[in-house]
């Protein structure tokens, strides 16, 4: 499951009160973008988030989080940053096993993540543009993704294993495979296969019994009909 806020950059710590912003404030911002994603990923950021993590594990509401501790290291493989559209904004994923631990992380890293910026940098901070959201759905794996994959891996292999066997196949099955073997030696004659043959007749008699058998029961049901047709009409008079 993936969780993903939003924050915006800038380059003024009082740009609040002042409300003025020049092309170079936000040049600097995109500059900055970079920065702060490196203070985010150092141990400053994560290390408190590991002690915020530890503080409530155990804790009822919280089974989520496990009980395993986690390190820095692991948050890092857990976390990813990139500026959104080459602007002054960035965004911060967390990827976990359950959706309210990526939200948790990543509510963890928006809380310590400006004063950190600002002790480190000492120049600008962060607004929060949007917080994570607890997520519905998986973002991996793709079920659909992964369907199309299988597809086309099992069509592939098909296709390799018929191309194979063929390749390999010397059984000759008909006069003309006989015939492309050896095109130098002439073909005296042929051996009819009797057991086909017989099956193939058996189905003929089978079908004409079957006929005859329906145009009988048709001639009964014609004569069975009739006969009552006339009883209703001696029944009348």
């Amino acid at each position: 499951y993936q969780a993903t806020s939003k924050l915006y950059v800038f380059n003024k710590s009082d740009f609040g009160s002042s409300g003025a912003v020049s092309s170079s404030d936000i040049s600097t911002s995109k500059v900055l973008v970079n920065t702060y994603i490196v203070v985010l990923q150092s141990d400053s950021v994560l290390g408190q988030v590991v002690d915020t993590i530890s503080e409530y594990q155990g804790k009822e509401g919280f089974e989520y989080l496990g009980s395993k501790p986690y390190t820095t290291k692991q948050l890092r493989s857990m976390i990813s940053a990139g500026s959104i559209n080459n602007t002054e904004s960035f965004s911060v994923t967390v990827t976990a096993h359950d959706p309210y631990e990526a939200k948790f992380i990543n509510d963890a890293i928006l809380y310590f993540l400006p004063d950190e910026i600002i002790r480190v940098v000492k120049a600008g901070a962060v607004e929060i543009i949007d917080k994570a959201s607890i997520p519905t759905a998986p973002s991996s794996p793709s079920v659909i993704k992964n369907t199309v994959l299988g597809g086309l891996v099992g069509g592939v292999l098909t296709a390799a294993i018929i191309v194979v066997m063929a390749l390999f196949d010397n059984v000759i099955h008909t006069e003309e495979d006989l015939a492309d073997e050896f095109p130098d030696i002439s073909v005296i004659g042929v051996i009819p296969d009797f057991k086909s043959e017989k099956r193939k007749a058996g189905g003929v008699k089978s079908a004409a019994h079957q006929s005859n058998r329906v145009k009988t029961e048709e001639v009964k049901t014609e004569k069975k009909s009739k006969k009552e047709i006339n009883w209703d009409d001696d029944d009348y008079e």
